[in-house]
């Protein structure tokens, strides 16, 4: 007689599945979205962005003090933008999201270096092309010293 044969991983992770509920999942920006107002007593109360961060952490939502702080931040402003908008209700956490969010896409595009129109100029000698500094291939630090050349 033969033994039935093991259950495959796909049927494994079927059963896994099919035991386990799956939580709705919420980025770290909505979580401190949603605990913004804690966050800022405990800060107004003289707790630091480090403090913060690792009681966050130890509540399962990982992040960096310096993140955090730049989070609190982002959403301080798209909070004051949204009420000078809208002042007769408060915004809500899907508004402030989404200002947020947009505001990450601004700050993308601002810190990207603009075109430069003279990378497509040819020397004279017909050489190879003029590398755009932006472009230019990174130095290796075996074929170049900074300090011999002083």
């Amino acid at each position: 007689m033969s033994d039935p044969a093991p259950p495959t991983l796909a049927e494994r992770l079927e059963q896994r599945v099919a035991e386990h509920s799956v939580p709705p999942r919420a980025s770290c920006l909505q979580q401190i979205i949603a605990a913004r107002g804690m966050l800022r007593r405990l800060r107004d109360k003289g707790y630091n962005s480090a403090q913060l961060a690792a009681w966050l952490e130890e509540c399962g939502v990982p992040v960096r003090a310096g993140t955090l702080r730049a989070y609190l931040a982002r959403i301080d402003r798209a909070e004051r933008a949204l009420a000078a908008e809208h002042p007769e209700a408060p915004p809500s956490d899907r508004e402030i999201l989404i200002a947020c969010r947009q505001g990450f896409v601004r700050d993308a595009a601002r810190s990207r270096p603009p075109a430069s129109r003279a990378s497509h100029t040819h020397r004279a000698s017909g050489s190879a092309q003029a590398a755009s500094p932006a472009f230019a291939p990174p130095m290796s630090s075996l074929t170049h010293n900074p300090h011999r050349d002083l």
